[in-house]
C-alpha cells in the first residue's frame, strides 16, 4: 500500500512508495492523511497578525521530511511552469505542514480530528508529527514532541464528519528552547458561566493560520491573484462573524454535518476573509477566548459561502475527561461514556450520537 505524502505548499498529493515501517515507530517516514479538498484551511486574504497577539497559535508537522527523490516526482507532477518553480524554491517549514491547533494550556492543545485520520478511517501513527510553537514566524518558533493523540471516538472523515476535534498532548524534546516555549501561553476555552456569556449571532471572531491564501482546484493550488500558491512564513489572521445554522443549510455539502457541535462562521469583511487548505484545527477565537477550530467548507473565500468550525463549548465535558483520564501514548479514538468514563481504542467505534 502506497503512502501518501502531504506537499502543502503547493497543494499537491504526491505518492512515495512504502516504507519499511509504519510511521510511529521511530524509523518511518510520515503517514499523511489524504486531504479532501473541502478539508482543511489556511487565512485567504488575511493580514499579519501581530506579535504576541496568538500566543496559543501551534502549527502540527511532519518530522521526517521529504526525500529529494519525492520532491522531484512532485516537481515532475505539477500542473504549470510556475507551480514547478514554486516546488524548487519551497524551504523544508512549507514543504512539512501539516494542520494548526491551540493550546489550552501548558501540556495540552486541541486540533482537528481529520489531520490525525487518513484513508478507510484508519489512524496516523505518531513520532513523525511533530509540534512548533512560541513565535508567529515558523522559522523562529520551538519545537515541542507529541507523547499522546486522543481523536474523538465518533470521528467520520469518510462519513459525516461530526465531531471534529482532537487533543495533543505536549512534552519537551531536547529540541526545545525552553525561552521560546515560555513565549507560548495558552488561551482560555470560552464556557457559559461567570467567566463569560455565550457566543450570538453577528459576533465578531479572528481565525489565524500560516499559509495558502486560496482554494485548491483540480489539485493545482493557486492564489487569489493566479500565481503559484505559497506558504506564509508569518500567521496571517481573517476576520469572521457568527452566523445562523440556516445559512450554512443552504450549502448542500454540509448537511450531513450540521448538528450543535458545529458553528456556522462567514466572512465580516468586503474582502471575503477565509480558512483554506492547510490550516484544519486552527484557533477560532472571540476576545482573546477559544470558540471553534477550523474543520470543513466548500472552497475558501467564496462570496456568500460560511464555513463550519467545531464548537469547542460543545464539546467540554469530552475535553476535560480526555484530559483526566486519557493515559495511553500514541494515537487513539477516545467517546465518554454514562457516568462520564473514557472509553478508548484504537479502532473505529461502532456509530453513536450525541456530545459524548
Amino acid at each position: 500500500m502506497k503512502k501518501l505524502l502531504l506537499l502543502v505548499g503547493a497543494g499537491l498529493l504526491i505518492a512515495a512508495q512504502p516504507q519499511p515501517s509504519p510511521p510511529p515507530e521511530p524509523a518511518p517516514a510520515p503517514e499523511t492523511p489524504a486531504a479532501a479538498d473541502d478539508e482543511g484551511s489556511r487565512v485567504v486574504r488575511g493580514t499579519p497578525a501581530a506579535p504576541g497577539s496568538s500566543p496559543w497559535q501551534i502549527q502540527v508537522y511532519f518530522k521526517v521530511p521529504l526525500t529529494d527523490k519525492e520532491i522531484k516526482a512532485a516537481i515532475r507532477n505539477a500542473a504549470t511552469e510556475p507551480e514547478r518553480q514554486a516546488l524548487r524554491t519551497m524551504e523544508g517549514w512549507e514543504r512539512d505542514h501539516l494542520c494548526g491547533g491551540a493550546l489550552i494550556n501548558k501540556e495540552w492543545a486541541l486540533s482537528a480530528a481529520h489531520c490525525f485520520v487518513a484513508d478507510k478511517e484508519t489512524l496516523v501513527k505518531l513520532p513523525n508529527l511533530g509540534v512548533r510553537l512560541g513565535n508567529i514566524d515558523l522559522k523562529a518558533a520551538t519545537p515541542k514532541r507529541i507523547d499522546r493523540i486522543i481523536v474523538h471516538g465518533d470521528y467520520r472523515r469518510y462519513g459525516h464528519k461530526q465531531h471534529d476535534i482532537a487533543l495533543l498532548h505536549l512534552v519537551d524534546d531536547a529540541a526545545t528552547k525552553p525561552e521560546i516555549a515560555a513565549a507560548a501561553a495558552p488561551v482560555r476555552l470560552i464556557r457559559t458561566g461567570a467567566n463569560t456569556r455565550p457566543l450570538s449571532l453577528g459576533d465578531d471572531l479572528k481565525v489565524t493560520g500560516w499559509g495558502h491564501v486560496s482554494e485548491r482546484k483540480a489539485g493545482a493550488t493557486r492564489s487569489v491573484g493566479g500565481a503559484a500558491m505559497r506558504s506564509s512564513q508569518v500567521l496571517l489572521e481573517g476576520r469572521l462573524i457568527l452566523l445562523d445554522q440556516a445559512e450554512c443549510r443552504k450549502v448542500a455539502e454540509y448537511q450531513a454535518t450540521l448538528n450543535p457541535g458545529v458553528l456556522c462562521v462567514g466572512s465580516a469583511t468586503s474582502e471575503q476573509q477565509d480558512s483554506c487548505q492547510g490550516d484544519s484545527g486552527g484557533p477560532l477565537t472571540r476576545q482573546l477566548f477559544l470558540v471553534g477550530l477550523v474543520s470543513t467548507g466548500a472552497g475558501c473565500g467564496r462570496k456568500g459561502v460560511p464555513a463550519l468550525y467545531t464548537n469547542v463549548a460543545y464539546y467540554a465535558d469530552w475535553i476535560a475527561a480526555v484530559q483526566e483520564q486519557a493515559k495511553a501514548t500514541g494515537v487513539t479514538r477516545c467517546v465518554v461514556e454514562a457516568g462520564g468514563r473514557l472509553a478508548c481504542s484504537p479502532k473505529l467505534n461502532p456509530p453513536r450520537t450525541g456530545r459524548g
